[in-house]
C-alpha cells in the first residue's frame, strides 16, 4: 500500500474559492501574469485576499501586524513564517508549561516577546476585552470550535478567520496554505510544507513496520463512563498516523458520516466491533491508563487483549499529534515514530 502523501495534486473547495477570491480581487486593479500562469494584483502589493470559512468570507485589507491566534495550530504556522502572534491560547498541560515548546523556541529565534495568553471568562467565553486591548489586525481562528457568537463578537473586533469546515478539524496544507496568503508568505509556506512532509517521511522509510497496520486513536476512558472517544479521519492526529504508514481502521472511517464532531463516541459493548491492530491514546496520568485498560470490555478489544497499544503519556508529543504543524514535526516526528515503534514491537 501506497502512503497518502499531503503533496498529492488535488484541490479542495476551500482552496478553490481562496484561488477565486484572490483572483477576483486582483483582476478589479492592474493585474499582470504571475509566475504561476494566474493574476495578481499590481506593484502595490497582493492585499486584499479574501479568505472562505465556515461562516463566511474574510477580506484582509493589507497586511496584519498585530496577530490573535484563537484554537489550536494557527500561532505554530504564523511563527513557522517568521511572525510573533501578540495572543495565544495556553497550551499548558501535562509536561508542557503555557507555550507549546517549538512555538517558544521559534519566537526566542526571532528575538520576539512571547505573546499574551488569552483567558476565558467564568461562562466558558473568550475574553473579548482582553482581545479588543491586543488590538489585533486579524483574528486566525482556522483550527478551532468558534461558535458563530463568538464569530461576530470576534469580528467586531477584527477580520477574523474561521475553521473551513468542521471545528477542530483542518487540512495541514490548506490551513498553512490560508495563513501564508494572510501574511503575504504564500511561497514561504510551500517550502515549509515540503520540508514538513520530507520529515514524516523520512520516518515512515525508517520505520517499515508500520505499513498496513490498522489502527485507532482515541483517549482514555473516565470514571463511569461507558463510551470511548475515538477520532475521525477528519482530525488531523489521523491523517498524520497514516502518512507513517498505518492505516486507519475502515470502522472507524464509517462513522464520520455519523457526526459533525471530530471524534465518535463509541458504546463499550460495541467496541468489539471496531478493527483495530493497534490503538493510540492520549492521556493525562498512568491512572488513566490503568482505568482505561482494566475495564473489562475495553480490555477485550483486540488492540488492548494484544497488548498493542501507546498512551502518549508525553503531552509534547501529544499536542504534535493533535495539531501536526510545519513548526512541530519537525521537531517530534522522529519522537513520535520511534514511541510508537517501541510499542508496536513490545505487542503480543
Amino acid at each position: 500500500m501506497t502512503r497518502p502523501s499531503r503533496r498529492a495534486p488535488r484541490t479542495s473547495a476551500a482552496l478553490i474559492a481562496l484561488a477565486l477570491s484572490v483572483a477576483s480581487l486582483a483582476a478589479c486593479s492592474t493585474a499582470a501574469p504571475s509566475a504561476e500562469g494566474g493574476t495578481t494584483a499590481d506593484a502595490s502589493g497582493s492585499y486584499p485576499v479574501t479568505i472562505e470559512h465556515v461562516y463566511g468570507d474574510t477580506t484582509i485589507e493589507e497586511k496584519p501586524e498585530r496577530i490573535v491566534t484563537l484554537g489550536w495550530y494557527s500561532q505554530d504556522v504564523v511563527a513557522a513564517l517568521g511572525e510573533v502572534p501578540v495572543g495565544v491560547e495556553d497550551f499548558t498541560w501535562g509536561n508542557v508549561d503555557t507555550y507549546l515548546p517549538w512555538f517558544k523556541d521559534r519566537v526566542e529565534e526571532l528575538d520576539g516577546e512571547l505573546p499574551e495568553i488569552i483567558e476565558f471568562t467564568d461562562a466558558g467565553e473568550y475574553d473579548f476585552e482582553q482581545i479588543l486591548a491586543l488590538a489585533p489586525d486579524v483574528i486566525l481562528a482556522n483550527h478551532s470550535g468558534i461558535t458563530e457568537n463568538d464569530y461576530k463578537r470576534l469580528t467586531e473586533i477584527a477580520p477574523t478567520i474561521g475553521y473551513a469546515e468542521s471545528k477542530w478539524a483542518s487540512d495541514r496544507e490548506d490551513l498553512t496554505l490560508a495563513i501564508g496568503t494572510v501574511l503575504d508568505k504564500e511561497d514561504e509556506a510551500e517550502a515549509l510544507l515540503e520540508e514538513a512532509d520530507a520529515a514524516v517521511e523520512a520516518a515512515a522509510d525508517a520505520h517499515p513496520e508500520f505499513e498496513d497496520v490498522v489502527f485507532s486513536y482515541g483517549w482514555f476512558l473516565g470514571q463511569g463512563e461507558t463510551s470511548l472517544g475515538l477520532y475521525l479521519p477528519r482530525d488531523p492526529r489521523v491523517p498524520l498516523i497514516e502518512e507513517l504508514g498505518f492505516t486507519v481502521s475502515p470502522d472507524i472511517a464509517a462513522l464520520e458520516s455519523t457526526t459533525d464532531e471530530f471524534f465518535a463516541s463509541v458504546s463499550l459493548e460495541e467496541l468489539g466491533d471496531i478493527e483495530s491492530q493497534f490503538h493510540i491514546g492520549w492521556v493525562n496520568s498512568a491512572e488513566d491508563v490503568a482505568n482505561t485498560v482494566d475495564d473489562p470490555l475495553v480490555a477485550r478489544w483486540t488492540p488492548i487483549a494484544g497488548s498493542s497499544y501507546y498512551f502518549v503519556d508525553d503531552q509534547r508529543l501529544a499536542w504534535a499529534t493533535t495539531a501536526p504543524s510545519v513548526l512541530s514535526i519537525p521537531s517530534t516526528i522522529d519522537d513520535l515514530a520511534d514511541a510508537l515503534s517501541g510499542a508496536l514491537a513490545s505487542a503480543n
